[in-house]
């Protein structure tokens, strides 16, 4: 399964929606979850990283794979333990 959250034009509290959306994706144990910014400056870059890199957010997911030609987008990748 593949979730997806589109945060382009930037959304004022974006913090939140990532938390519901990374929320939605442990529930139901989700492969990916893609986090698309868009053409959004860097500082919004910046702030989906700064909250993926927090300690708790951390432990949930195994790695990141970001892309930044032409639309940028965050790959959230999760391992699950049968």
């Amino acid at each position: 399964m593949k979730l997806k959250l589109n945060v382009y034009p930037v959304i004022p509290h974006l913090e939140q929606e990532i938390a519901r959306i990374f929320q939605k994706a442990v529930d139901s144990r989700a492969k990916v979850l893609e986090i698309a910014y868009g053409e959004s400056s860097d500082s919004v870059k910046k702030r989906i990283l700064n909250f993926l890199n927090k300690k708790e957010i951390r432990r949930l997911y195994s790695r990141l794979e970001k892309t930044d030609k032409g639309w940028g987008r965050i790959y959230v990748h999760f391992r699950w333990k049968s």
